[in-house]
């Protein structure tokens, strides 16, 4: 350490700031995907806690008529398995964004990285554009093309008709629609967290820089 000159100490200084930012970066996606996305579509520990069996069930008493719950099940948890395979490509895309964008920053004297409210806004637009069209082609592909299998060939033509066309609309509007405002929430609530870590972490790079005797010393 006594043979570096003052800017090469810096340097180091700058170097872990920087790094300790980029990895505060990925421990917020990778939480935000595994902890907060993926606990939208992922099996509830309870099926009572899940809302798409639950509609179906609901409808069919409603109308008086049997399914097959088993193979209701079985479409549901391949829809979810479609959703989930996204989740690296999610992170991949803010991991990615947010880097760029912190290893494009030069620092120079008492200059601090700033994460700003706009350093997501494009971000945020891609990963829920593609959440959107996952999840609707999951839902269509896994769910809404196949409900035919749920009722037996002696029913009601009637109330099976009934029953397929509530529940096309319902997946397709009021399920996904609170599903994406589930998502704005969790997205806003973790990008607001790692502002504010960023300014937690600038405030100790600013008081270590102010207060190192390497640095200070060194000429």
């Amino acid at each position: 350490m006594k043979n570096k000159t003052k800017e090469e100490l810096m340097l180091l200084h700058i170097g872990s700031y920087k790094n300790t930012i980029l990895e505060m970066i990925n421990n917020n996606t990778n939480s935000l995907v595994d902890d907060d996305i993926m606990s939208l579509v992922r099996k509830p520990p309870l099926d009572s806690m899940d809302v798409i069996q639950n509609k179906f069930l609901s409808m069919a008493k409603k109308n008086k008529v049997i399914i097959n719950n088993d193979e209701l099940i079985k479409m549901v948890d391949n829809y979810r398995s479609q959703v989930i395979k996204i989740g690296e490509k999610i992170k991949n895309i803010r991991i990615k964004g947010l880097t760029k964008k912190i290893e494009s920053i030069k620092i120079k004297d008492n200059e601090i990285i700033k994460i700003n409210k706009k350093d997501f806004t494009s971000i945020n637009k891609e990963i829920k554009k593609l959440i959107k069209e996952k999840v609707s082609d999951a839902l269509e592909k896994e769910i809404i093309s196949k409900m035919e299998l749920l009722f037996s060939k002696d029913i009601d033509v009637i109330a099976k008709d009934k029953i397929i066309k509530e529940m096309s609309k319902y997946l397709k509007k009021n399920y996904l629609s609170q599903l994406l405002e589930s998502l704005d929430i969790k997205i806003l609530v973790k990008d607001t967290t790692l502002i504010n870590n960023s300014k937690e972490q600038a405030e100790r790079y600013i008081y270590s820089l102010n207060n190192s005797r390497l640095l200070n010393e060194i000429d």
